[in-house]
């Protein structure tokens, strides 16, 4: 069967439809990000090391920060193009841009290297900050420019993720990378996504999935929780 013309032409047709941005949580680091056009999936897991649910959708790209096993174990369910370098591409509707740096604060010594994954369409730019261990450079903040919606990691240092946020300014912050219940992670002690948000104004819960336009992004700045995922029993 031949490709349906409509599939041929999606970047044609993505430029006469209003842009929009849905984004699913899938627990962990892993999201689902589409315009319905084109799907980028970040930081893949495979769910059962985790005590998550398998991820069960279908990706035209995916990203990965780093090669510890709860940010890409899941690579094998993905068949399409894998993004473990800090490059400059575009898959379909969206444009990719990976910037090194660090997941610790001694120059990748410890823990190694790391990549803030920007994706953008139709003019919203998602900032998925990876595994960020250190304060972000001048030249590191220029490259991710100013994301308008970020998806950062508060299950750790809640201090140097709330400094990282301020320096890049988005309208949205997505914690990610936080205790959840039943999930599996036996590396250290992650704190609580209330830890983060205690005493924060303009947090709104959204649900598995949630949809962003140009024009929902105007406002206050506002933190997003996503309801986590849980194994079914």
């Amino acid at each position: 069967m031949g490709v349906s013309p409509y599939l041929r032409n999606t970047e044609k047709h993505a430029r006469y439809i209003k842009p929009m941005l849905r984004i699913r949580w899938h627990g962990h680091s892993l999201f689902q990000v589409t315009d319905g056009f084109t799907t980028i999936a970040t930081d893949p897991h495979d769910g059962a090391s985790l005590n998550l649910p398998t991820p069960e959708f279908s990706a035209d790209a995916v990203t990965v920060s780093h090669d510890h096993q709860d940010h890409a174990n899941g690579l094998h369910l993905f068949e399409c193009d894998h993004f473990t370098e800090p490059v400059d591409a575009t898959v379909g509707t969206a444009r990719l841009r990976g910037v090194s740096c660090y997941h610790d604060d001694d120059r990748g010594k410890r823990l190694g290297t790391n990549i803030v994954w920007s994706i953008t369409m139709g003019g919203i730019q998602v900032t998925h900050l990876g595994d960020l261990g250190h304060y972000l450079s001048p030249a590191q903040m220029f490259q991710i420019g100013v994301p308008d919606i970020l998806i950062s990691n508060t299950g750790a240092n809640i201090a140097l993720t709330e400094d990282n946020i301020a320096l890049l300014g988005p309208r949205v912050i997505i914690p990610m990378h936080y205790y959840t219940p039943g999930i599996d992670f036996p590396y250290f002690h992650m704190k609580t996504v209330l830890d983060f948000t205690d005493g924060k104004s303009d947090v709104e819960q959204v649900g598995e999935d949630h949809t962003y336009t140009r024009d929902s992004l105007q406002g206050r700045p506002s933190i997003h929780v996503y309801q986590p995922p849980r194994k079914r029993r």
